[in-house]
């Protein structure tokens, strides 16, 4: 037992309002004086309901000081609130702990206890598992009789210059067979197809050959990702013709890697799984109030100051490791190396810097820069922030994007750049005298014009740099940028409908359906959020995309595709990430790959038994959602 207990506890509860009695127990052999008691939680506090000692946040950071002697085998109690609906998750309370005295002292966080916590976890009724599957469902499969087997060091025949990336990883990815690119005619042949539509392909397995088809590096990926998936752990692949093609072009994921840093070979392992599932798209969040991930060249200080947290540093310890020094970035050589990786797999990395808003470690590490020393506006951000705001009235505010574009544009070859744009709080930049004084010169009303001012800045310069700007749908806002930015929607579908009648393209990318750090089950022990919904297998998989628009609806065309995201401000490890990804990554490829008329649940479930043996095979950690 650690020397040092907290627990936390709700005591009294309404619609709007959550009362809570937070003990610490003393099990050390000291007397602790002149103490203070530093702890992470997401949810606000209303420090001024504190009863005992003083309270004070910053971010998810709190601070409790001004306590009193606490002897040996004694207890220290406090009580506070925060204004919020009934609490549901045991992750809705404190995530770390610790003391110092001066001295530091660690402490074990037990879990929230709730007034009435829910455990309505319902497991998947029992499905008989395929003998065949793949994920996403193909358009079209005819199975044979009988299987082809590999035999070691057999030879791949590339055709075409188009099919040479994913000869490569299908090589790279079962590395057990010893299987090497011949140049001359082999059982395993990669053939040019021109008639196929782009991201198309066709698989012809039979006792003697294997023939990969199509007319584009990506559609040879996606031949290679339904033959790993046929192969799964061993070197057998069923007989079988399949002829297939996505319903929708853009299928991606977003990875946030800033609130907590997640590993070169995580990144690489997350691109595979990816690929095996056939999406074409890495959104990699890479900046925001809590870490700067990216080598700037021209900046040093944004990885030297930003990339790490901790209590007495410049940027505050937030969430989880909040008692050291933690964080991380991956330098400009690293990236060039996920990007060459990712490629082989058909894969497009599009980076995310993440403005005006979500900047507090841009500005904690640029302050000559980028702090407005005379601006007194009062705010407070979503993630309860007072200072992560961009001001589009400095100078240096451009100096700043210009040269973290400029490099950003030349390290990532996809023609987009996604620049955030959301969550911009209210409050900012009203009493600015600068800000005022550019909203006068304008004849700007509010401050949305404003911030689409600074967009549309950013939108012209990477114009001039042959990218194409993304943003969430708040980039927009102001009414300032062009139609060629594409809005990615988050907070719900309709927000993308709204968009796309404007004339925007769109991708749909639903908190309520999408968002991955949402908990996967109404069970009060399961982590994550649920601000959009508990977001179970089955909702997920039964997202119906634009259910609601007519077929011949022009926005239809407007509808890029579908993404889903993973913010990470609960998950600090590989298997948790893993954990909260699969299996509903799966189940959103279907969604984002399959005709409507060719999909059914209880079909997929039965190919997911399949696949889900094939993470085991690979140390692949996922949520079992028969469990």
């Amino acid at each position: 037992m650690s020397l040092f207990r907290l627990d936390l506890k709700v005591i009294n509860q309404t619609e709007q309002r959550t009362r809570f009695s937070m003990t610490l127990s003393n099990h050390s052999s000291q007397t602790l004086e002149d103490w203070t008691l530093y702890f992470s939680i997401t949810r606000f506090l209303d420090a001024s309901s504190n009863t005992l000692g003083e309270l004070s946040q910053l971010g998810s950071f709190c601070t409790l000081k001004s306590l009193p002697k606490l002897k040996c085998g004694g207890l220290f109690n406090t009580e506070f609130e925060m204004a919020t609906p009934p609490l549901q998750l045991q992750c809705d309370g404190i995530l770390e702990a610790f003391i110092t005295t001066p001295e530091h002292n660690s402490v074990e966080v037990t879990p929230l206890e709730l007034i009435e916590p829910k455990l309505h976890a319902q497991p998947l009724s029992a499905v008989r598992k395929a003998s065949f599957g793949i994920i996403p469902k193909p358009q079209e499969t005819n199975i044979g009789s009988g299987v082809f087997e590999f035999t070691h060091q057999e030879g791949i025949f590339v055709e075409s210059e188009h099919a040479k990336e994913a000869a490569l990883w299908l090589i790279e990815a079962k590395p057990e067979l010893g299987l090497t690119l011949s140049d001359q005619a082999s059982r395993i042949v990669f053939k040019q197809l021109e008639g196929l539509s782009q991201q198309s392909y066709q698989l012809e397995v039979s006792c003697n050959s294997i023939t990969l088809f199509a007319s584009d590096c990506q559609g040879f990926s996606h031949a290679v990702a339904s033959l790993l998936q046929l192969l799964g752990n061993g070197v057998k692949a069923t007989c079988v013709q399949i002829s297939d093609s996505p319903v929708y072009n853009y299928r991606g994921m977003m990875l946030d890697c800033s609130r907590h840093f997640h590993e070169l070979e995580q990144i690489k392992l997350i691109i595979d799984q990816l690929a095996r599932y056939k999406y074409n798209h890495f959104h990699w969040h890479l900046t925001d109030d809590e870490g700067w991930r990216i080598e700037i060249k021209a900046f040093p200080e944004l990885t030297d100051i930003g990339a790490w947290r901790g209590k007495d540093l410049p940027l505050t310890a937030q969430f989880k490791h909040i008692d050291s020094k933690y964080g991380g970035f991956y330098s400009q050589q690293q990236i060039k190396e996920v990007i060459a990786y990712a490629n082989r797999r058909g894969i497009t990395v599009i980076p995310e810097i993440d403005i005006p808003g979500h900047c507090r470690a841009a500005i904690k590490a640029l302050p000559h820069l980028l702090l407005d020393s005379e601006d007194k506006s009062i705010y407070r951000s979503v993630q309860h922030y007072t200072d992560n705001v961009l001001s589009p009235a400095l100078e240096g505010t451009y100096k700043f994007l210009d040269k973290v574009l400029e490099e950003v544009a030349d390290l990532f070859p996809a023609p987009y750049v996604h620049i955030g744009a959301d969550e911009v709080p209210e409050g900012v930049w009203t009493d600015s005298k600068k800000c005022q004084a550019l909203m006068a010169e304008h004849g700007y009303s509010d401050a949305k014009e404003l911030q689409g001012h600074l967009l549309r800045y950013v939108e012209n310069k990477l114009s001039s740099l042959n990218k194409r700007m993304l943003g969430w749908e708040e980039a927009q806002y102001g009414d300032k940028v062009s139609q060629q930015t594409v809005i990615y929607s988050w907070q719900s579908e309709e927000a993308a409908i709204k968009c796309a009648r404007k004339g925007f393209d769109v991708v749909l990318q639903p908190g309520q359906y999408t968002y991955l750090d949402m908990a996967q089950e109404f069970d009060a022990t399961e982590s994550g959020f649920y601000w959009a919904n508990i977001t179970p297998l089955k909702h997920a998989y039964h997202y119906r995309p634009l259910s609601e628009i007519e077929a011949n609806d022009p926005i239809q065309q407007k509808v890029w595709g579908i993404q889903a995201g993973l913010w990470c401000e609960l998950i600090d490890s590989a298997e948790r990430l893993q954990y909260m990804v699969h299996p509903r990554l799966q189940a959103i490829a279907e969604v984002a790959w399959t005709k409507e008329t060719n999909k059914d649940w209880d079909d997929f479930l039965s190919r997911l038994q399949l696949d889900l043996e094939g993470l085991e095979g690979r140390g692949i950690q996922y949520r079992n959602p028969w469990s």
